[in-house]
């Protein structure tokens, strides 16, 4: 199925080619660097004090004659986080050495420490048309891609979702991520009264990157045949100015077996909903795994509140998750503030309390935490 995704890529291209050169042709780059800096209160003293995270974010587009847009894009990551939660795995010892098909969250002993990391995050062709958007390459699915949930000053060390975790505590993940930037085939629908719909097929979802890397868990399996289907929905009430954001999506998958054990076939809800009125925002997700394991349930929500105070955007979030699988449990809660400085260069302070309780102990970190943020265009061209 790889190698078809690949032909289908070539197949793409060369029907471009004899036009290519007679057609408009608009390239960008983009350079994102972001910190953490984190003080934090942990018994444990395995929290990381300095983190980061650097991105170059290129797309090349052009519109044909017929007004169907052809696209490309190449995203490259590099990050170093928690050593010991690389690709938002982790190993907790709490018994059960076996790793969830979804969370990716193991209850073995801890793994070796992994350093910085760097990734292709992104790699693929897309082209949009009258009736709709085809995509294929190294992309998330529309599970990920239609994600709506709660709004955050914090942009890399938020409650749930991070991307950067100081306190190596952090598994609540409610944005439907199941393969990370796998080679698959996507499809979206036009926007029609504000909903949109779209399905992904994924061959192998591997996981090799930065944010889902399925391999770095004890125990984890492969998950092959992945079939996602999502909604979106982005609807604005003139009459009250009310804007609504909110998203349902559904995967299944095929779960490597491991260490000889049969694991079932994985499925996966997620919803959620986003309400913004003048300066005020207020947004909920919810997600529910089985993990692949009769009994072995992941389930994550998150609840988040932001109202903007002129160019202050000030936040607070709550987010629970369990692993029945992994023996964990956790709550996090934040109350963050954001402000751009000047153009493309944000911080965000944080006071953040994180607590996992496994079936031996209860682990908590608390403290201030600081995002720094820089962004600027890194190369523009256009041609007519």
């Amino acid at each position: 199925m790889r190698s078809a995704l690949l032909l289908s890529a070539a197949i793409f291209i060369a029907a471009l080619m004899p036009q290519a050169f007679a057609l408009p042709l608009d390239i960008e780059s983009d350079f994102e660097a972001a910190t953490v800096v984190s003080l934090l209160d942990d018994k444990r003293a395995d929290s990381e004090a300095v983190l980061y995270e650097i991105s170059l974010d290129t797309e090349a587009e052009t519109i044909l004659r017929n007004g169907t847009e052809l696209g490309a894009r190449i995203t490259l990551r590099g990050q170093r986080d928690h050593p010991l939660r690389p690709g938002f795995a982790g190993d907790f010892g709490t018994g059960s050495a076996l790793a969830g098909a979804y969370s990716g969250l193991s209850g073995g002993f801890d793994s070796a420490e992994t350093g910085a990391r760097g990734r292709v995050e992104a790699a693929y062709l897309r082209a949009d048309g009258g009736y709709g958007e085809l995509r294929i390459g190294k992309d998330r699915g529309v599970a990920a891609r239609f994600f709506e949930g709660a709004p955050s000053a914090l942009t890399y060390s938020a409650v749930a979702n991070p991307y950067l975790d100081p306190t190596g505590l952090k598994i609540n993940r409610t944005n439907h991520d199941v393969t990370g930037p796998s080679a698959k085939l996507s499809y979206a629908s036009p926007r029609i009264l504000g909903l949109r719909a779209g399905l992904s097929f994924t061959p192998e979802g591997d996981g090799q990157n930065l944010d889902r890397s399925l391999s770095d868990a004890t125990g984890q399996p492969g998950l092959g045949n992945v079939v996602e289907a999502a909604a979106n929905l982005s609807r604005t009430l003139r009459a009250s100015g009310i804007r609504i954001e909110a998203s349902l999506a559904w995967s299944a998958a095929e779960p490597d077996d491991v260490a000889g054990l049969t694991r079932d076939r994985m499925e996966t809800w997620s919803l959620g909903a986003n309400i913004e009125r003048d300066d005020t925002e207020f947004g909920i997700s919810l997600l529910q795994s089985d993990n692949g394991f009769s009994g072995g349930d992941y389930s994550a929500w998150e609840a988040g509140l932001a109202h903007d105070f002129g160019e202050t955007r000030v936040s607070l979030n709550y987010g629970e998750a369990d692993d029945d699988l992994a023996r964990l449990s956790s709550e996090g809660v934040s109350i963050a503030a954001k402000r751009e400085l000047s153009d493309g260069f944000d911080v965000a302070l944080s006071y953040q309390h994180e607590r996992l309780s496994t079936s031996g102990s209860n682990r908590t970190s608390k403290g201030v935490v600081v995002e720094i943020t820089l962004q600027a265009d890194f190369f523009e061209m256009s041609r007519n």
